[in-house]
Parts: structure tokens; C-alpha cells; sequence
């Protein structure tokens, strides 16, 4: 009975030895991970820095793009302003004769708004003096049945109700027919200077194949009658309001510097259109 005892109790294993078994694997299974993601860490460690590098780079160049575009525009607006001044007076120039008036006409003006002007956008309208007696003013205004949109052009109205001229500022009329409004293209815009209103119906005041007086192009018919719709819509429009929109303040601002005013010599019409 001893010996076979003996002999089982030889045979049994060790108490905790499969727990020793399980544990080392479990060690080695945990350090293969480790080595595992120190080995993962060691790859992404290098793409981790150049991508924060990168994005600051990226940073520091867009904040440097950005204070340089400031600086620029700081230092060219004051000439942009007095570009688009000229360009303004080159504009005036072309339709009211620099001879006719003795005021700075570019910062005398009045604002106005009404629908008889083509939308609901204020409108500047720049007055001529001569001994401060109001010879004519220059209307901003707007045909709003063009082919393509809006027409915008500008239009100096005679004190007498006349118009001294017209011309056209913005559109995207089609090349090579509707833009035939541009002086540059075309002397069409010329036609209705010195042009009235008879009446507030004057039915001469549309294109010919309408039964007007105005001129239409080959092959474009809406651009050429929206322009001469909002050309007589405006000259009734000044004629009927003149009364109370002369004596209006002016709302131009600060006039030109005389060293400013002194540069832009007068510029005419023949020259503003080449």
C-alpha cells in the first residue's frame, strides 16, 4: 500500500508548476508586445516630429504671407486712391467739358436712391459748378434688362434738361454685339448727347425697330434698348427731382490735396477714349 502510494504521489506534479507555466508565457506574450510597440513608437516617432515640424512651418509662412499682404495694402492704398480718382475724372471728363466747370467736381457730389434709377443701390450723382452756379451733374445709374444682367454707366445731364453725355461703366453684355455700348468699340453711346425729353411719354426715345431715334446693332436688339430705357428713365428721373436734389450736402468727403489736384490735369474727351 506504501509503495503505490509512493509511486502516485511520484507520478503527481508539483503544486503552482502549471501556474508558473501559464505566467511565463503570459510574460512573454506581454514582452513581445512591449518590444512590439516600442519598436511601433520608434517608427512613428521620427513622422510624428516631421509633421509637427511641417505644420509649423505652414504656420509661420501663412502668418508671414499674411502680415506682408497687410503691409502692401498699407502702403498702396493711398495710391490706389488716387488712381481711382483719376479714373474717375478721366470718366467725368469725357462727359462734361473740364472748361465748364471751376469746382473740384469729383469730391462734389449728393447720394440718392429711388427705382427709377434701376435697383435699390444708392447712386452718387457728381455736381459741375461754374462760379458756383450748378452747370450740369453726372448721375451713376443702372439698366436693369440688359442681355446678360445690369448695365451700370454714368450720364451728365445739362442744367437745361440736355444730356452732355453717357457713358457705360460696368456689363456683361456679349463680345462682339451688346458690348458695342463701350465707347471703345463703338461711337453708338455718342448718340444721345445733346439728346432731351420732350416729354415724360416721349416715344422718340427707344431704338429704331421700336420707332426711336436710336440706332440698334446687328444682331442685338436688347442691349442697345435697355441702355436707352435706362438712360431716359434717369433723365426724367433728375428733371422731375432737380429742385430738391441740388441743395442737398455734399456727401464726398474730404476734398483732394492741392498737390493731388494739381496732378491730374484735364483730360479730354477724345483722349479718354483711346
Amino acid at each position: 500500500m506504501s509503495d503505490n502510494t509512493d509511486s502516485s504521489q511520484g507520478k503527481s506534479k508539483p503544486e503552482g508548476s502549471e501556474n508558473n507555466v501559464h505566467s511565463e508565457k503570459n510574460d512573454a506574450i506581454d514582452g513581445n508586445n512591449s518590444d512590439k510597440a516600442n519598436k511601433d513608437n520608434t517608427l512613428k516617432s521620427p513622422l510624428t516630429i516631421a509633421i509637427s515640424k511641417n505644420t509649423k512651418i505652414l504656420a509661420l509662412f501663412a502668418i508671414a504671407c499674411t502680415l506682408a499682404v497687410s503691409l502692401v495694402s498699407e502702403l498702396t492704398k493711398d495710391r490706389i486712391k488716387v488712381q481711382e480718382q483719376q479714373q474717375l475724372l478721366r470718366t467725368l471728363h469725357s462727359i462734361i467739358e473740364p472748361s465748364r466747370y471751376d469746382n473740384d467736381i469729383a469730391n462734389d457730389c449728393i447720394m440718392m436712391s429711388a427705382p427709377e434709377l434701376g435697383s435699390n443701390k444708392v447712386k452718387t450723382a457728381y455736381i459741375a459748378r461754374k462760379a458756383g452756379e450748378v452747370v450740369a451733374v453726372a448721375i451713376t445709374s443702372t439698366a436693369p434688362q440688359g442681355y446678360n444682367g445690369n448695365i451700370d454707366f454714368i450720364m451728365a445731364i445739362n442744367n437745361d434738361g440736355s444730356v452732355s453725355g453717357v457713358r457705360v461703366l460696368k456689363h456683361q453684355e456679349t463680345p462682339g454685339l451688346g458690348d458695342k455700348i463701350e465707347i471703345r468699340k463703338s461711337d453708338w453711346i455718342k448718340s444721345f448727347t445733346g439728346k432731351r425729353i420732350l416729354s415724360e411719354n416721349d416715344r422718340r426715345w427707344a431704338v429704331s425697330k421700336d420707332s426711336g431715334m436710336f440706332d440698334q446693332f446687328t444682331g442685338a436688339t436688347i442691349t442697345p434698348r435697355a441702355v436707352v430705357k435706362g438712360v431716359k428713365s434717369t433723365l426724367n428721373y433728375f428733371n422731375q427731382h432737380k429742385g430738391s436734389l441740388i441743395p442737398r450736402p455734399n456727401a464726398c468727403g474730404e476734398a483732394l490735396s492741392t498737390s493731388t489736384t494739381k496732378s491730374i490735369s484735364p483730360i479730354s474727351e477724345a483722349a479718354n477714349e483711346q
